[in-house]
């Protein structure tokens, strides 16, 4: 293991220097690619020495993805506590609003893992990860019954609401996002449409 990564991350300074690396990439990213900054003018920023950066990564890509890892580790925390059945529209609607919460509560992060996702790497992560809360319908229905995707469409149904929930600055509560979600997993359009005519009035 490289020595810039031997450190305790729980330190202080550590994570003063840390965050104002990834606020000062952060502000160059809305402007410029990865490919296109240089190390030398996100310390310039971050008011961090060369060799500080060098110690904590290898190069900006390495930087990256640590933050990707990070932001993995702490969103497996989240899951990890989700110990509710999601067979039920109690236990999804919890399950949904505990994920939709974690993004408005980490925004800044979640749009920036967006923005930056090497090849998806993350997003193929957290749809395995989510995998050990929602049942997998591949491994339920059978090889050439369309109801196998359930499980992916699910999924890529809630991070994609997510995305577009943020977008839209958040103006409706994460639970009744997570109600919503619960029902067209659990009820189908038929429960969809009933909520939709509530909203309308």
């Amino acid at each position: 293991m490289a020595e810039h990564r031997k450190m305790n991350n729980n330190d202080r300074r550590v994570k003063r220097t840390k965050k104002a690396l990834y606020e000062a990439l952060l502000s160059l990213l809305e402007e410029k690619t990865i490919n296109e900054i240089t190390v030398t003018e996100l310390t310039t920023l971050a008011d961090v020495n060369r060799a500080t950066f060098y110690f904590y990564y290898t190069d900006l890509i390495d930087m990256l993805q640590q933050i990707q890892n990070e932001a993995y580790d702490s969103f497996t925390a989240v899951i990890q506590k989700a110990t509710i059945h999601v067979s039920t529209i109690e236990g999804f609607t919890e399950y949904a609003e505990r994920l939709f919460n974690y993004c408005k509560e980490n925004e800044a992060l979640v749009r920036f893992i967006i923005n930056n996702d090497v090849n998806n790497r993350l997003y193929t992560y957290i749809k395995q990860l989510m995998l050990t809360n929602i049942p997998n319908t591949k491994e339920i229905f059978g090889e050439n019954n369309p109801a196998k995707f359930i499980s992916n469409y699910v999924i890529t149904a809630m991070i994609g609401i997510c995305i577009d929930w943020m977008d839209d600055g958040m103006k409706i509560p994460a639970r009744d996002l997570a109600e919503l979600c619960a029902n067209v997993y659990i009820n189908g359009s038929y429960k969809t449409k009933q909520l939709y005519a509530t909203y309308e009035r």
